[in-house]
């Protein structure tokens, strides 16, 4: 189960604040923390996996969208995670693993501290990149404390890994 833990702002503008399920503990591999942001004078998402700090931006997604956010972020992630070069018969387990989604508030401010983190460097950096597959990538390849100096791409790796072994 795929567990979405959004800011008061991003849940406000799904227009789900008041009919959220409240749940205190999940899988942190399952759970990504989501806000809304301006970047550049766009509307972005940016998600963030609570175990491994791996960002997804989803830029462009407009309020008529929202409805269809699940499968909006399962593609984006797919094809980011294939970029990465990850096996395509994990990835899929994964995402089967994500059917079903559940919208609820944060829990984790370090987690939100580091989206943050993530956030302002998009804000100031100087260059454009090609798509926003290489943001991801340039986002995922930075080393955060919380997760021991690893890179977020790294550790989300091996999670997947670790949970879809071949045997």
């Amino acid at each position: 189960m795929l567990v979405i833990r959004g800011t008061k702002k991003l849940l406000q503008d799904l227009k789900i604040e008041r009919t959220i399920t409240k749940i205190d503990s999940s899988d942190s591999f399952f759970s990504w923390h989501a806000n809304v942001v301006v970047v550049n004078r766009r509307k972005h998402l940016i998600f963030m996996n609570d175990l491994s700090r791996l960002s997804l931006t989803i830029v462009g997604v407009r309020s008529t969208q929202y409805k269809n956010l699940k499968n909006i972020f399962l593609k984006e992630l797919t094809d980011y995670l294939i970029s990465e070069n990850l096996d395509e018969a994990r990835i899929n387990q994964y995402i089967n693993d994500c059917a079903d989604i559940i919208f609820t508030t944060t829990n984790n401010r370090s987690v939100i501290s580091t989206m943050n983190d993530v956030v302002l460097i998009m804000q100031n950096i100087s260059f454009d990149f090609a798509n926003y597959i290489e943001l991801n990538k340039w986002n995922n390849d930075s080393f955060y404390k919380p997760i021991n100096y690893s890179k977020p791409i790294e550790v989300f790796k091996q999670g997947i890994e670790n949970r879809y072994s071949r045997e």
